[in-house]
């Protein structure tokens, strides 16, 4: 898995460039505004992402500095690198048994979870948390394109629809699961080592990271096989019990996207 990770095509120069904005301290939003507004596909990519009705804004968000302003330069970062990807690799997630636009909705709905739920218990956490939201199920793509070639497409295929939560699956037929792969992908372009660090430790149920934590609680409440079913919802509060985070918020935040998807 790792050796067809070292062969993804670099990442284009204008999410590259927009990666080293984001890892500077003095970057402010006329500058990275310059470089999305360059790539107009980038640019109207990133304000159908911010516009979803799942992150709850009042009107339309219709230029990049304002998106930039209500969402930070993290987020933005992270729709722009999960559109240039999604666009960049081959897409087939049919052994996952979805396509493309499932894999958004799902990484949407996690991103507005993980809002909703931290900006209620640790604002400063966000920026991280939200760009890990959007970009964590992006390993899939590579993960999909592997079983294809390795033969296994049937019984991984069979084997991911029976489970509840496919972590198992995936290490058995990938040797890692596909977070752990959004990591190796990650470094793979020289995302920083906090965002790499938060994704490889998300099926750790053991980890130590307070940013995989809460991912981990997340993925156990949204993911591609159910959205806040009874079932994800008591694994999320289980191991949010585990790991002392705070259960009352949650709840609330819960309850705050799924109005938002009616």
């Amino acid at each position: 898995m790792l050796e067809e990770i070292k062969s993804l095509p670099p990442l284009p120069n204008s999410v590259i460039k927009i990666q080293e904005l984001c890892m500077n301290n003095d970057t402010n939003i006329d500058d990275l505004s310059r470089v999305i507004e360059q790539d107009p596909m980038l640019s109207a990519n990133i304000l159908k992402s911010v516009n979803s009705p799942l992150y709850g804004m009042s009107k339309e968000i219709s230029s990049i500095p304002q998106a930039i302003m209500l969402f930070g330069i993290s987020m933005i970062r992270g729709f722009a690198a999960a559109s240039a990807i999604k666009k960049g690799m081959i897409v087939d997630l049919s052994p996952y048994s979805i396509n493309i636009d499932d894999l958004t909705r799902i990484s949407s709905l996690q991103t507005a979870l993980v809002r909703e739920w931290y900006r209620n218990v640790d604002k400063s956490m966000l920026p991280l948390l939200q760009s890990c939201a959007f970009l964590m199920e992006l390993g899939k793509l590579a993960g999909s394109l592997r079983v294809m070639a390795s033969g296994n497409y049937t019984f991984f295929s069979n084997e991911i629809q029976q489970t509840t939560f496919p972590d198992e699956v995936e290490q058995r037929y990938l040797g890692m699961s596909s977070y752990e792969i959004a990591a190796s992908m990650f470094e793979h372009w020289n995302f920083e080592p906090a965002l790499i660090d938060a994704l490889k430790e998300i099926s750790n149920t053991s980890t130590q990271n307070p940013y995989s934590q809460v991912l981990a609680v997340v993925v156990k409440a949204v993911n591609l096989h159910h959205t806040f079913s009874p079932e994800g919802i008591k694994a999320a509060l289980e191991m949010i019990e585990k790991f002392g985070l705070n259960k009352n918020a949650f709840k609330e935040a819960v309850v705050t996207v799924q109005a938002a998807q009616k």
